[in-house]
């Protein structure tokens, strides 16, 4: 009994640890986020990286606006492949204000529903604790900046992750730009 109890505790006392760790990280994220968010950015192409997977880019970024635009062009498109039962995973990009800051964040979409998109959060938010990874939440269509629909093999949509690709590791960059589809 006495070897069961120990074992609990030390599995106890990394689980702590994780959890700290992780939580440090959350809250290193946060704080580079912030500080990324008082910088004025050197030109509309400029990309700031938060964290190794988080990266800043300016609003008034044509190549980016253009992405936008196209993406809610052609959310009909996502629309009729979420309906389709593909085996894929389906994600909308869309604005994510917390602590006066703005982020665009991906949303796993369950279901469509009207003209709004239900599912949980795909990313960890960087501006804030309100907004957890996981979280249940629901998007209008018209807040929606961009879609992705993932299978083993391609990627639909995505029009503002092909431009961001750029920020890749090279070899990853191209990994990743081959599996584009239209």
């Amino acid at each position: 009994m006495l070897k069961i109890t120990l074992g609990g505790v030390a599995l106890a006392a990394v689980c702590l640890y994780a959890m700290q760790a992780a939580n440090s990280r959350s809250e290193q994220t946060r704080a580079r986020a912030a500080e990324i968010s008082m910088e004025r950015p050197k030109s509309a192409d400029d990309s700031r990286v938060i964290n190794g997977n988080t990266v800043a880019y300016t609003t008034a970024n044509d190549s980016l606006a253009a992405a936008r635009s196209k993406a809610r062009e052609t959310l009909p498109r996502f629309v009729t492949l979420l309906n389709s039962g593909m085996k894929a995973t389906f994600t909308v990009k869309f604005p994510l204000t917390q602590n006066g800051r703005t982020e665009h964040i991906w949303l796993q979409v369950a279901k469509a529903e009207g003209n709004s998109f239900s599912g949980v959060l795909a990313n960890e938010p960087v501006n804030g604790t309100k907004y957890k990874l996981g979280q249940s939440m629901s998007v209008a269509g018209a807040d929606v900046e961009d879609w992705m629909v993932r299978t083993s093999d391609a990627i639909y949509g995505g029009y503002t992750a092909r431009y961001q690709i750029k920020d890749l590791p090279k070899a990853q960059a191209e990994r990743v730009a081959a599996m584009f589809r239209d």
